[in-house]
């Protein structure tokens, strides 16, 4: 299908003769040389070939224009036989999308979904034995580590909120996920981690409570698979021998306390059992295999503390046992907004497009059809004076980041679009492998098993990866994608990814650092401006 449409596209362009092809040796050279000599496309040729390339019938024979006009497509302003400008030619695609169903459906989603750092490593969605995708959220203390961030631990919890994740799910059924760094306004989370937290307590004195939504509870299967084996126990929820007060209905994911005293319990705390997997036994019947999970390190009531150092601890102050903290803090403002409209904001000359096409400029920047322009030079990068590292290595002090200006990008959607833009563009609205999101980066990713075991490091090297079986910051899939609203670590990162070696690393987004950093398979990115 993807062949026959550009092959559609190839054709109308060679009968013009006034169309570049981007495939060498396609055309003769005659042809070429003709092509060569004219700069711009005018609208009838853009027009005609993204029509033919959404088989959108015209008018009459070969009247595609009148068929564009006909169906809304064509600005007042834009003459057929004149050149387009960028906005223009946008426009006239953002509105061919919505026109045409196929189109509309593989690039306006059904439905957006944006998840919270909790919300993503503890989500219950699928069958609830194999529901791993992923993780930012430590849940638990492990054996042989004693390192902060790989405890239940409300402070890296929150640091994790200058990331989310968005779920596009589109008509077909396909669904597009972005992990999108987009920091909190006004808060530099690994030293302002204790105001927001202080700030929920003020705003919600009556919220300041132990609150674990029981979907929760079954998104802490994927914990009972190569790791977390430290809080299980694998006794029948018939069991009266094991650690569970004879009053308690034995329901699955249902949270109880277990009181001091319990014969064979970890001690005081609260509990709950979750089906591991069924088990045949003789006969061929299927016996299911309980276990009990037990939360031991829970802490309560150090939010009443006057050393801000204690609330990290309490699980009061928790979003993984608060809901309350956990959607009021996906409600605080960010750099940037976590939608199209975000570009607005990046572009320096948004405000000098026409209102008639902003949004169709906007849209297509979204989608990865056009590219803003970063008029940024490789040596700014060399300029060891204008970037400072956050953190002094001397005396490992944490500062914050430097403060720069905003990079110079630009739309520039007034300039007229080149032959060699056009072809870009409708590649692009027909083959969306092709597209690039300005301010996305996309990896390779190893294959992670549904219970977050990296088996790709492990084949490689003979170990597991640092921190696999503490804090997962690890995803399922075959790539990942980042969006980074740090837009000087977005540039340096395109400038200084293509010269380095490729190792053996997973890429994952970490906060091992005291801030996020993206460990790549070339390098550690930290992710906030000025730290290089």
């Amino acid at each position: 299908m993807r062949k026959l449409l550009s092959f559609a596209v190839i054709l109308s362009l060679l009968l013009s003769f006034t169309f570049p092809i981007a495939q060498a040796g396609t055309i003769t050279q005659k042809v070429q040389a003709a092509i060569n000599k004219i700069d711009y496309i005018t609208a009838g040729e853009f027009v005609t070939s993204l029509l033919i390339g959404a088989k959108v019938k015209p008018n009459a024979i070969a009247d595609y224009w009148g068929k564009a006009l006909s169906m809304g497509l064509i600005p007042g302003e834009v003459k057929k036989d004149k050149p387009l400008t960028r906005a223009q030619a946008s426009y006239i695609v953002w509105k061919l999308i919505n026109a045409v169903p196929e189109l509309k459906d593989k690039n306006i989603p059904v439905k957006t979904v944006v998840l919270s750092p909790v919300d993503y490593t503890f989500w219950s969605g699928g069958d609830v034995t194999h529901n791993f995708r992923g993780a930012y959220v430590a849940w638990g203390p492990p054996e042989w580590d004693n390192r902060p961030w790989a405890h239940f631990n409300s402070k890296y919890a929150v640091m994790a909120y200058d990331l989310v994740v968005i779920d596009k799910y589109y008509k077909d059924g396909t669904v597009k996920t972005v992990h999108v760094w987009n920091r909190l306004k006004d808060y530099f989370l690994p030293l302002d981690w204790w105001k927001v937290l202080q700030r929920f307590m003020k705003e919600n004195p009556d919220k300041v409570k132990f609150d674990l939504p029981a979907e929760r509870l079954k998104a802490q299967v994927w914990v009972l698979g190569n790791h977390g084996v430290n809080v299980l126990a694998s006794k029948s929820i018939t069991d009266n021998k094991f650690a569970v007060p004879s009053n308690i209905n034995r329901q699955l994911y249902s949270l109880f306390y277990v009181p001091k005293g319990i014969p064979h319990s970890w001690g005081e705390g609260y509990s709950f059992f979750t089906l591991k997997y069924s088990k045949e036994i003789a006969g061929g019947e299927m016996k299911p295999l309980y276990w009990q999970i037990f939360l031991p390190w829970l802490e309560f009531g150090k939010y009443k503390s006057t050393n801000v150092d204690d609330w990290q601890w309490t699980a009061e102050l928790n979003p993984v046992t608060n809901e309350a903290l956990n959607r009021w803090l996906m409600k605080l403002p960010r750099k940037f907004p976590l939608d199209w409209t975000r570009f607005k904001y990046i572009c320096s000359d948004f405000s000098r497009i026409p209102t008639l096409y902003q949004e169709a400029v906007l849209r297509l920047a979204d989608l990865g059809i056009i590219q803003p322009e970063a008029n940024v030079t490789p040596d700014v990068f060399k300029d060891k004076k204008k970037f400072k590292t956050i953190m002094n290595y001397v005396t490992w002090q944490l500062n914050r980041p430097t403060l720069t200006e905003m990079p110079d990008i630009r739309f520039n959607a007034g300039k007229a679009l080149t032959r060699a833009e056009a072809v870009d563009m409708i590649t692009k609205v027909f083959d969306d492998s092709k597209r690039v999101v300005f301010d996305e980066l996309t990896f390779a990713n190893d294959n992670i098993d549904d219970y977050g075991y990296n088996y790709g490091f492990k084949k490689r090297t003979g170990s597991e990866p640092n921190d696999v079986s503490t804090v997962l910051y690890y995803h399922v899939g075959k790539t990942i994608t980042y969006r980074i609203d740090e837009l000087w670590q977005l540039l340096y990162m395109k400038y200084d990814l293509p010269q380095r070696k490729v190792s053996r690393y997973p890429t994952q987004l970490s906060f091992e650092c005291n801030y996020g950093a993206i460990f790549t398979s070339n390098w550690i990115y930290p992710l906030y401006d000025g730290t290089l």
